[in-house]
């Protein structure tokens, strides 16, 4: 898998992520992140998404990190447009901006969007995001 969205440093503590195509053409707030499975870290990608409240993944992913769902309470999620997403709520191990650290990430086999989802919790709470649609870019400053 290419990497082609490798961050640069600006300033001490602050990393800037090129947006990557989704899936559409379309360039997006689309970022690698690595996740634990328990005996190796595994590259994901995330579309940065500042309306939700959790990281949200493909159930897929559960699998992978070796995440039994039924164990797992579910939750509900309501989405932008009133549906709701049943999810499984479970905190996972991550790797972000050079930062090792907890998240609470929902898993759902009902994701229909083709990609992760890199919520607030978590994350917004270590750094601060600042979108740059015109240079297509993400500009991540840790938090002190």
């Amino acid at each position: 898998m290419k990497r082609s969205s490798a961050p640069f440093r600006r300033k001490l503590g602050q990393l800037r992520f090129p947006y990557l195509k989704d899936a559409y053409g379309h360039h997006a707030p689309i970022v690698y992140l690595q996740v634990w499975t328990g005996n190796r870290w595994l590259y994901l990608q995330a579309y940065v998404d500042s309306g939700a409240s959790w990281s949200v993944f493909h159930s897929d992913v559960a699998q992978l990190l070796g995440i039994k769902l039924n164990r797992v309470k579910r939750r509900y999620m309501t989405l932008g447009n009133g549906s709701v997403l049943p999810i499984y709520l479970k905190a996972i191990r991550v790797r972000f901006a050079g930062d090792e650290f907890s998240v609470p990430a929902g898993f759902s086999d009902a994701l229909g969007m083709g990609f992760n989802l890199m919520g607030r919790a978590g994350f917004f709470d270590r750094f601060s995001m600042c979108f740059n649609d015109r240079a297509r870019s993400l500009t991540v400053t840790r938090l002190s």
